[in-house]
């Protein structure tokens, strides 16, 4: 129950709770009433509201319990709620946690693999759902991936979550502008191996600079550098334009990406190109030299992550 000037919004199985002198706000886990946790505690002390309750989480609050029969309030460090055990009168509040990328997630406790929201442009925005890739290095890996689509497809995004899937270059521009994410490119094989690379710096520009791909090493790995320092210039992709089959900027005489079918970041053209049409033999320099051909591959990715 909610007094004392809180404002309580009951959505689905969710309660959102602003107490009105504080700029946090709370959500309350109603699948975890009656229950207690003793993870990471903090401390237990009497409260003899919500507010007074709440007005405890400071910042080594991750979240916090209240038991308004008791009077009694826990407050506990950043964490996921587990063993718990049943105790009639108990209520969890989390803050509010609208993550701007896969890395905010893993940063707060989601090691799961899976399809989430994040808002990458900022709180007020509608959500963006990617599939985060908790396994890989630590987690918190956004992917990007994809196949054949024009200009407008790929500024916006399109495709399955589980299969063929591009976030949307707007969406990249917005999670590397900073210039202090990681590119980490995996490939795995109709044998079931998986090859990766990963660049230590990596970041696209907006629109009007039509994505312009800024990647830098040191690149470590097993597929081996084919992107920033190839031995041909031609073939080196940082610095370069996005392209798609209606809008050409790359340096070739032609269209690199209506040749070779797929939107991507070509010089003249490539010598790494993971957006090819899919089962191919059109498919060609998919990593030059470690993987020639696309008929040889089982899956590709590309994912980002936050220093």
């Amino acid at each position: 129950m909610c007094s004392l000037r809180i404002v309580c919004l009951i959505a689905s199985l969710f309660t959102v709770c602003r107490a009105t002198m504080f700029s946090r706000r709370y959500t309350a886990k109603l699948e975890l009433d009656n229950k207690m946790s003793n993870e990471k505690l903090v401390g237990e002390q009497e409260a003899h509201s919500l507010r007074e309750c709440a007005a405890t989480c400071q910042i080594d609050c991750g979240f916090f319990g209240y038991n308004p029969t008791l009077k009694k309030c826990r407050t506990h460090k950043k964490a996921f709620t587990s063993g718990m055990s049943d105790e009639v009168g108990w209520r969890y509040y989390f803050p509010e946690f609208l993550p701007s990328d896969c890395k905010d997630l893993c940063d707060n406790g989601y090691d799961k693999s899976d399809v989430y929201d994040i808002y990458p442009y900022g709180k007020n925005s509608i959500p963006v759902k990617v599939h985060c890739n908790m396994d890989i290095m630590g987690g918190g890996w956004t992917p990007k991936n994809c196949i054949y689509w024009n200009w407008t497809d790929y500024k916006n995004g399109f495709g399955d979550l589980e299969q063929e899937f591009w976030i949307g270059n707007d969406v990249i521009h917005q999670l590397t502008k900073e210039n202090n994410s990681a590119l980490y490119v995996s490939i795995t094989l109709q044998n079931g191996t998986t090859l990766y690379e990963m660049y230590d710096r990596f970041s696209v520009s907006d629109e009007t600079g039509k994505y312009q791909l800024f990647l830098a090493g040191p690149a470590t790995g097993t597929l081996g550098d084919s992107m920033i320092d190839t031995g041909f210039s031609r073939a080196d992709l940082s610095g370069m334009y996005f392209s798609t089959l209606d809008r050409d900027n790359d340096r070739w005489s032609g269209n690199c990406a209506a040749y070779y079918g797929g939107g991507w970041w070509f010089n003249f053209c490539h010598y790494a190109f993971l957006n090819g049409p899919w089962s191919s033999e059109s498919w060609i320099y998919l990593w030059y030299p470690t993987i020639w051909s696309g008929t040889s591959i089982r899956e590709t990715a590309m994912m980002i992550r936050r220093h």
